[in-house]
């Protein structure tokens, strides 16, 4: 089972409709923690609404290749967390890394979870991934009953023991390079962070946004909300406009919820906002710069080490040097940005890339 077709880009224009209609039916970092479903998920691959091209440029993968399996909690196509995992998943295949990929969307955490993970173990898939947060919990008690299998998920901490690993989000670098970014393009304002709960990965993106911002303005100040909530985008752009009446003009979010209800804001006071994972310019004038997730070079360590016979799980991380990471100015901004930024943009991001500069991680507030 694979599907090696890319979801359709046409629905990034629609994206903040939908997303305030339906509240998104899911989170970038995983759902918020509801057990049930209507239907089990089908150990399928892709929806039929990414289904496979008839032909494929994709080279032959050897025989004894991994297959890979991956679960997610919402949609793939959804313009950010779900279709990095996707396409990654689907470069591997098209590389011939892997001879097979199977995904299964909208698969809350829980006992649909740990059905969906228990079958891919049965049928052979390893590595075997769960992309979200939520699924921590459902991937150590599967993992336990399959420990010649690497399950992973996404803690983005350090969540590791035995065939259970954990993948990195580095998010914090790109969002430094974003700080600089909105700091050039704003007369003045204090920066407003939010994320769907306040976990490390969410506090130190707004953290390192605040520090690249107060690279050109030192007296800067800022904000972080905890909406408590990955989907609710009406719940996040009004904590975003409470922000805003209090001196922000700058927004950064961790989270589908939290990021597109900051854009909806920053759109309606002229502010300027963040893309998260993918690249959102469509969304809104306010979208300033986006960093895009290359999956595909973390899923490839956990492919390796089942290449390799190897049982033991880690720490998958591919930090922006060794281009895990890409940072985007959306089409024209850059002629929003001062040059003083502009040049310390290309300055830090060269720094970062040769290991001269180290973005700091403040995980707590």
């Amino acid at each position: 089972m694979n599907d090696t077709h890319k979801p359709r880009k046409a629905y990034h224009a629609l994206l903040i409709a939908i997303a305030a209609a339906f509240a998104l039916i899911a989170a970038a970092c995983g759902d918020d923690g509801d057990d049930t479903a209507d239907t089990a998920p089908a150990t399928t691959a892709a929806p039929e609404t990414t289904a496979a091209p008839e032909t494929t440029a994709a080279p032959e993968p050897a025989a004894e290749a991994p297959k890979m399996a991956i679960i997610y909690s919402a949609e793939w196509n959804d313009g950010s967390w779900g279709e990095a995992a996707f396409d990654g998943g689907n470069k591997l295949l098209a590389d011939g890394t892997i001879s097979d990929v199977v995904m299964v969307e909208n698969v809350p955490p829980g006992a649909e979870a740990e059905r969906a993970l228990r079958d891919f173990a049965e049928q052979g898939y390893n590595p075997i991934v769960a992309h979200s947060f939520n699924y921590g919990d459902n991937v150590k008690t599967v993992g336990a009953e399959f420990p010649d299998t690497i399950f992973a998920y996404a803690g983005g901490f350090g969540d590791v023991a035995g065939n259970v690993g954990d993948y990195d989000q580095p998010f914090y670098e790109a969002s430094y390079l974003s700080g600089i970014l909105g700091a050039g393009a704003t007369d003045g304002g204090n920066v407003a962070g939010a994320g769907g709960f306040e976990i490390p990965v969410c506090v130190g993106m707004y953290h390192a946004y605040l520090a690249g911002a107060r690279e050109l303005r030192p007296e800067t100040e800022g904000s972080f909300v905890a909406v408590g909530d990955w989907i609710d985008v009406q719940l996040a752009k009004e904590a975003a406009l409470s922000q805003a009446d209090a001196g922000a003009t700058m927004f950064v979010g961790c989270g589908q919820g939290p990021t597109f209800g900051q854009i909806e804001a920053a759109n309606d006071i002229g502010g300027v906002s963040t893309g998260y994972v993918g690249d959102m310019a469509a969304l809104g004038e306010s979208v300033l710069s986006s960093f895009v997730w290359r999956l595909d070079r973390v899923f490839e360590q956990m492919v390796a080490d089942v290449a390799a016979g190897q049982t033991e799980a880690r720490y998958y991380s591919v930090p922006l040097a060794n281009g895990g990471m890409d940072v985007l100015i959306s089409p024209g901004g850059e002629a929003k940005i001062s040059q003083e930024a502009l040049d310390l943009f290309d300055q830090r991001l060269s720094e970062i890339q040769d290991g001269s500069f180290a973005v700091p991680f403040v995980g707590e507030n």
